[in-house]
């Protein structure tokens, strides 16, 4: 016969029986040892962002999809062309953007190792899959997804050019058909005029 324990309260009275209260402890340890996962979720993006952050030549900016679905209201559609509408419809899923940008002394630094090495480590560490890597002479793109049933819950686009290095993380509810239509060297184009007028502001 299983033991019974009983929990008073104001109004009611509780029996558990000792293999209930097992269960709850069982489903206790087990939300424990989730916690550091959700907790350290995406944690070498953050580092990443942080390490550009102490470089000398740091800029950036962080908008939530609030402020950038605002921002598409405002914009008069009948200017743009067909491409950039399209790029403005896919923009509706975007969740969150943050954009960190660094220039670096070519002589002292070899940038394009240094966002190898970060597309590696997110790859590694976040579970983030390549999506296209281009290799050039003076010019390296990497962009890296993270997909949660068919819907891509991040996105990253990492690249390097004569020492400058761009960082631009998205988190979205975009399905894959979404991102084929995205146009990277547009999206990359934007973030910088975006945060030339955050500069100026």
């Amino acid at each position: 016969m299983a033991q019974n324990i009983l929990i008073k309260s104001g109004r009611n009275n509780f029996k558990l029986t000792k293999r209930t209260k097992m269960k709850y402890l069982a489903l206790f340890i087990v939300f424990s040892m989730m916690i550091p996962a959700i907790s350290h979720g995406q944690s070498s993006v953050k580092s990443v962002v942080n390490q550009l952050k102490k470089t000398e030549g740091y800029e950036g900016f962080y908008l939530p999809g609030w402020v950038i679905r605002l921002g598409i209201k405002l914009i008069p559609k009948k200017e743009l062309d067909h491409e950039t509408r399209g790029l403005l419809d896919i923009a509706q899923g975007i969740r969150q953007i943050r954009v960190a940008t660094t220039k670096l002394d070519l002589t002292k630094y070899n940038t394009a190792a240094i966002v190898k090495n970060f597309a590696s480590k997110i790859k590694n560490k976040d579970r983030f899959e390549e999506y296209i890597s281009v290799r050039s002479e003076d010019t390296n793109l990497n962009i890296l997804v993270k997909e949660h049933a068919d819907v891509i819950t991040n996105l990253l686009i990492m690249s390097e050019d004569r020492g400058e290095i761009s960082f631009i993380h998205l988190k979205t509810d975009l399905s894959v058909d979404d991102l084929k239509k995205i146009s990277f060297r547009q999206l990359k184009d934007e973030s910088s005029k975006l945060k030339s007028s955050e500069k100026s502001n």
